[in-house]
């Protein structure tokens, strides 16, 4: 008579509960960015530009930027190329961008290697016109409830140093920013804000020393329509500034965006994907205060990734 092992398995169930991950909030320069993005992204308004974007067959990434300004006294052209190469295996990622102004740029960065969460650049700057040379350190720490920047500006003057923090903890985002000069030995600005909302929805109100304020409404309607309203004002003068955005999808391959504000300012764009890979924007801003007087402003961006 044979026999078998007899074997038995138990699962043990941790009666804790399990805490959720947070929230990676955005840095303090994007605590607003969806009404931002409403009111500036795809407006190419007194210029045209063309953005070209490749990636070679050993994953460098080649961009090459074009702009045109449309109208004045003195337009300008301006040109750029960027190489950008990334070495996942080691967090490394090295740019170097050229521009028409013949200024040379170098940044390298590494990211999650010192520190999870962490991500050190260092930027060198040259231009060959003046022979004038920049160099500056930025740091960033992300992690759940929490996002920390610091920038130096080594400047042989003074270092300027410019930090930010900003903290969340379900859908309230807290957030502030210094910039202190050492030459001064000052700060020489500081900013609050204060932002509520998730995806869908966001309301935002930041200060800069307390003297002038700004507010942003963003709506996600649904899955075509997105509106924002943004105000500025300050307490030493000025008028008040208030503004209302949209952009709606007509299909996934065209959009159309407006904007209005209370100095009679009306801006208009429209967004259609040629192909894929190719997508042609074109803008205006209209004086809707004096039609008939002129001084409208319209510019054009060609977008081509290959």
């Amino acid at each position: 008579m044979s026999s078998k092992p007899f074997s038995t398995s138990y699962i043990v169930q941790d009666p804790r509960p399990v805490r959720p991950i947070g929230e990676i909030p955005p840095a303090f320069a994007d605590l607003n960015k969806s009404v931002k993005d409403l009111f500036t992204k795809n407006y190419h308004i007194g210029f045209g530009k063309i953005d070209v974007r490749t990636v070679t067959a050993n994953g460098v990434e080649i961009r090459g930027i074009g702009q045109q300004d449309i109208g004045g006294d003195a337009p300008r052209a301006f040109g750029s190329l960027e190489h950008k190469y990334v070495q996942r295996d080691y967090g490394l990622t090295l740019v170097e961008k050229w521009s028409t102004d013949n200024n040379v740029t170098l940044e390298a960065s590494v990211e999650d290697k010192f520190l999870a969460g962490a991500k050190v650049t260092f930027l060198a700057s040259l231009s060959a016109q003046t022979g004038k040379r920049n160099a500056g350190l930025k740091f960033a720490y992300r992690r759940p409830f929490l996002h920390l920047t610091t920038d130096v500006d080594l400047d042989f003057a003074g270092p300027i140093v410019r930090s930010s923090a900003v903290s969340s903890y379900n859908g309230v985002r807290f957030g502030g920013n210094i910039v202190f000069d050492s030459a001064k030995s000052a700060i020489t600005r500081y900013n609050l804000a204060l932002g509520l909302g998730a995806s869908r929805y966001t309301l935002h109100a930041g200060t800069t020393h307390f003297r002038d304020f700004e507010m942003g409404v963003y709506n996600r309607v649904d899955q075509n329509l997105e509106v924002g309203f943004q105000s500025n004002f300050s307490t030493t003068g000025g008028n008040t500034l208030l503004g209302i955005g949209a952009k709606y999808d007509l299909d996934n391959t065209a959009s159309v965006k407006a904007k209005v504000d209370t100095v009679g300012q009306v801006g208009l764009s429209y967004t259609q994907e040629l192909r894929k890979g190719i997508k042609l924007t074109l803008s205006s801003l209209i004086n809707g205060q004096n039609l008939s007087a002129g001084g409208h402003r319209y510019g054009f961006g060609l977008e081509v990734d290959v």
